[in-house]
Order: structure tokens, then sequence, then C-alpha cells
């Protein structure tokens, strides 16, 4: 690796350094969209990340997000992240079945849930009772939403570091060989990719 800073330590340079700069643009239909600053977005992921901490789940637990890209996406990433936790992202063409085995294989305690054509067919395979947060584009349900649950949350203040051996997030494959095959990154091998790439 070619320095200790690691993917987080660049978002909370850039929440200082380019605070008000535009980040993120999410369309919303109908000619609308909504736009988020550096400051804004990381203070969405802050404010989500302490509600996540508040659920007292323990150091590296797996939150998982089922969604289409959206802006929304990257912000609870950061907040997975933030709190400590390791994300599961779940495809959105997934069906039930893989649904049902990735979040079980994966422990995930959480789920986003976002902008989908096929939720009807993948919340099949979601445990009841697992919690759930829906992003403002999310189908309609009657999840906790993102907005309701940041209005109340108390944001972690603090830049929180991740050890570079730390999982960041599990992608599965497809599974069109047998069972998925959840792919472990860490923020050191994340962080060196990236910084490749610029």
């Amino acid at each position: 690796m070619s320095n200790t800073k690691q993917l987080l330590d660049y978002v909370y340079e850039n929440e200082t350094k380019h605070a008000n700069k535009l980040w993120l643009t999410q369309p919303l239909g109908g000619n609308q969209v909504a736009d988020y600053s550096w400051s804004k977005a990381v203070g969405e992921a802050r404010r989500m990340a302490g509600h996540l901490k508040s659920l007292g789940y323990e150091p590296g637990s797996k939150i998982a997000i089922c969604s289409k890209n959206c802006a929304h996406f990257m912000i609870s990433e950061l907040a997975i992240w933030i709190a400590g936790y390791t994300t599961v992202a779940l495809y959105p063409t997934l069906n039930a079945a893989t649904a049902k085995y990735v979040l079980e294989h994966s422990d995930a305690k959480l789920l986003f849930v976002g902008k989908l054509d096929e939720w009807d067919e993948i919340k099949k395979g979601v445990p009841e009772d697992m919690p759930k947060i829906a992003f403002s584009l999310a189908p309609a349900n009657d999840y906790d939403k993102w907005d309701d649950v940041i209005a109340k949350s108390e944001p972690v203040t603090e830049n929180v570091a991740r050890d570079p051996d730390d999982t960041a997030l599990i992608i599965y494959t497809s599974g069109s060989t047998g069972q998925p095959k959840g792919v472990m990154h860490a923020f050191g091998r994340m962080t060196t990719a990236v910084e490749g790439m610029v």
C-alpha cells in the first residue's frame, strides 16, 4: 500500500476540503433531482451510522443493501463503514432463494431497501423479522424510512478509522455454478485499487 490512508480517510478529507462541492446527483423522476454535496452526503451517513451503532451490533457485523445504483447506496455504505460494520451487497435482480441464502450465510443484521424492479420476488427471501430501512426510491413499503431515521439520530462525529485488514464489503457471486460465494474485500486492498485507478 502506498500510504496508511484508507478509503474513509479520503471521505473525511473531502467532507471538509470540499464541503459544499456537489458529489452526488440523484434523479427522482418528473425532471426532479436531489443534489448532495460532500458535507450533506457524509452528514447523512454520520447520522445513519449513529442509528446503526445504537442498535448494539457487534463490530464487523454485516449490514445488507439491496438496491439499484443510487445516491443512497453510496451514503448507506459509508454509514455502515463509519459504524464499524461490513457491507453485504445484494444485486437487484436476485430471486428469493438466493436472497435468503445470502442474508442467512452472511448473517446480515439489517437490510437497506432501495430502488428495485423485482422487490416483490426478492422480499419473499427476506426474513420477516429482519429490520429494514427504505431509501426514498424504494418500492411501496411500511419499513422505517431513511429520512425519518436520520432526522432523529445523533451523528457519529469522530472520524472513525478502519484497519486495512478489516472487511469493508462482501460481494456474492451469481451462484451460476452452485451456491453463491461471498468474496471478502478489505479496506486496505480496496484503497490500493482506488489509488491505482486515480
